[in-house]
């Protein structure tokens, strides 16, 4: 690839546990989720510096983004870069879109820190720390996904605790039905008791106990206003998977996490309803 262009991968982020602990006197809730990002499933962006910004978008989802604003958080990202570093950053992006919108996936937040991460690189900025300060004003995920890293996100998505890795290959199985709604709806709807915070020992073992213990606090809200995701919910079995079926974030997508490939084929295989209702994808993640 040509010198002068950036290439980012915008993994998508699966939250794997998510509670919601109170709200806040701005109206936001104070949240806790241990989260990790995708390998297999990414949007991808090539990005260069012009004399004027141009987003082109193609891909799955490209349709489905411009009819909803399109590359909005693309113009926000470059925009707060410009202003934060006095300096007029222009840039032509390609961006193919993989992740599905409105699925819980991050995928707006990781588009916009890709291009950030980009603007860092071929802009040579040293001083980062004032970037990162303000990351959440694109996005209550971009902070996450800028880093892209095995995390555990508080605060109202802005305080990052990187955690420690432990070194096990996973598999998620990821089902979104035809479902579009806004987390701030869903947000502005929660009404269930308040979760408290998480209290145990980072071990793979006691990861899966809590996920299965406790489902997302979100959970209830969504299958309230969404029926597709309440009865995908109902009808995904407890067959070979470490974990019952959550949802990540607000949804719309479900996901269940097995030990193996293998465990995974069998289980979607076993799925008995009409797959073209549904974006279905997989893959590996390391915790």
């Amino acid at each position: 690839m040509h010198s002068d262009y950036i290439e980012e991968f915008a993994f998508a982020k699966l939250n794997l546990s998510f509670k919601v602990l109170k709200k806040l006197p701005n109206n936001f809730h104070q949240i806790e989720s241990y989260i990790t990002f995708l390998p297999n499933i990414y949007d991808h962006l090539i990005i260069k510096k012009s004399l004027q910004n141009k987003i082109v978008i193609n891909g799955k989802f490209a349709n489905q983004l411009m009819a909803n604003g399109g590359d909005t958080l693309i113009k926000k990202s470059i925009k707060l870069l410009s202003n934060l570093l006095n300096l007029k950053v222009c840039l032509e992006v390609n961006l193919k879109k993989n992740i599905p919108l409105k699925s819980g996936l991050g995928g707006g937040s990781a588009d916009a820190a890709a291009i950030i991460r980009a603007i860092i690189k071929l802009y040579k900025i040293k001083n980062n720390k004032l970037i990162i300060n303000n990351l959440s004003k694109i996005g209550s995920d971009v902070p996450a996904c800028f880093l892209s890293k095995n995390l555990k996100v508080s605060g109202t998505g802005e305080i990052l605790q990187p955690i420690k890795l432990l070194n096990k290959k996973l598999w998620a199985l990821l089902i979104k039905p035809k479902s579009n709604y806004s987390t701030k709806n869903i947000f502005e709807s929660f009404n269930n008791s308040y979760a408290k915070t998480t209290k145990f020992e980072l071990t793979l073992n006691n990861l899966i106990n809590d996920m299965n213990k406790y489902n997302n606090s979100l959970e209830k809200t969504v299958c309230r206003i969404e029926k597709n995701v309440k009865n995908l919910l109902h009808y995904l079995y407890n067959f070979n998977s470490l974990t019952l079926p959550r949802i990540t974030g607000s949804g719309s997508t479900v996901f269940v996490l097995f030990k193996t490939k293998e465990d995974l084929k069998i289980y979607k295989k076993k799925l008995s309803f009409n797959k073209k209702d549904y974006w279905i994808k997989y893959s590996h993640l390391i915790l």
